[in-house]
């Protein structure tokens, strides 16, 4: 879909591009380090402009639709790191919603300063089993969860918790005692949460005691993000120059165009939606826009082959070794860490919700 830019919005890109040249330079967008990674961060937040798609009100730099689009589409064809979803995407956006302005304000800080990060305990599944209970003025919080990250590094977490058929959200400090946060076996951004008898203030309730899902749901509708579609347009990019570096150009033909039908359709349904104010549709786009990185996920691994079993060992007499967690990541993170929430969590919790689960 081209864009019509009007001359204000073309210098728009072009200040956004000297930017991310000054910050985040040609020479180490290949493979940048963890130091490249921070400087870029810190350079972004000197700037505001950490949390593109907040309003003014809350520290964004109040950005109009088209705006927003230009800087992901800049910054993410440049492979600049991106922010942290979870306090971006979620967390912050609850708080604007729930939070409450005494207690929460410095969440919101920290989330624009790139001081914090957030995981997102947020799952449905079976195995989220943490419950609260009272205790005076404070919660004890005692079971385990799944917990995603897009960072290795996590300072707090959204954590969803039950007592009885009532769901609440809480925000916990990982350094409490109890808190236990360990990788799960062969993932990269999965983790498994422990909490033994954790005691919590009340100040880390999110809004109102038993209403966590009605929140998630309120999320759902009220926060959207265009840059799903951005992300997928460089996976998809990327995954050609894999094509063509492996030289299955005929065989993976028809995989190819069918990835580009989905995701041109993708990209007329959000762009319209967001650039013309209409967001209802826009959870459909979200929904959608993850089906189709689990699709185009799965043919980069049709593409690598052996070489995307980081698992595996090099064969004897190979002249090349299995490609490492990193190269592979390097290569589909985009398709990775998707904004909004956890992949299917939508559709758990549309299903729980018309079940009454």
């Amino acid at each position: 879909m081209d864009l019509k830019l009007s001359l204000d919005e073309q210098n728009f890109r072009d200040e956004i591009v000297r930017f991310v040249d000054r910050a985040f330079p040609v020479a180490v967008r290949e493979n940048p380090s963890a130091v490249d990674e921070k400087r870029w961060h810190q350079a972004v937040a000197n700037q505001g402009w950490t949390a593109v798609e907040w309003s003014a009100e809350f520290g964004g730099p109040g950005w109009k639709p088209i705006e927003i689009y230009l800087w992901y589409t800049v910054t993410l064809k440049a492979n600049c790191p991106p922010a942290d979803y979870c306090g971006l995407h979620v967390v912050g956006p609850l708080l604007q919603q729930f939070g409450d302005p005494v207690y929460h304000s410095l969440h919101l800080e920290n989330i624009i300063s790139h001081t914090q990060t957030w995981g997102n305990a947020v799952f449905l599944d079976g195995s989220s089993i943490v419950f609260h209970t009272n205790v005076d003025e404070n919660y004890l919080l005692q079971g385990e969860t799944p917990c995603i990250a897009t960072s290795p590094k996590i300072d707090w977490v959204l954590l969803l918790t039950n007592t009885g058929n009532a769901r609440s959200l809480f925000l916990v400090d990982l350094n409490l005692m109890g808190m236990n946060l360990v990788h799960a076996t062969g993932t990269t951004n999965i983790f498994r949460l422990t909490l033994d008898q954790v005691l919590v203030p009340a100040s880390c309730l999110l809004g109102e005691e038993g209403k966590g899902l009605e929140y998630l749901i309120s999320l759902m509708t009220s926060f959207q993000t265009v840059s799903i579609v951005v992300h997928l347009q460089v996976a998809l990019s990327n995954l050609k120059k894999v094509i063509r570096q492996y030289g299955l150009d005929s065989d993976m033909e028809d995989q190819l165009a069918d990835l580009e039908i989905e995701l041109d359709a993708l990209e007329v349904m959000g762009l319209r939606s967001t650039l013309s104010g209409y967001a209802a549709k826009m959870p459909i786009v979200t929904i959608r826009g993850h089906s189709l990185a689990r699709k185009i996920s799965d043919s980069f691994r049709d593409a690598l082959g052996y070489y995307a079993l980081p698992d595996e060992h090099a064969v004897a007499g190979s002249n090349e070794p299995p490609m490492s967690l990193a190269d592979f990541k390097l290569k589909s993170w985009h398709t990775e860490y998707l904004p909004g929430c956890p992949t299917g969590f939508r559709q758990d919790l549309v299903a729980k919700t018309l079940l009454g689960l």
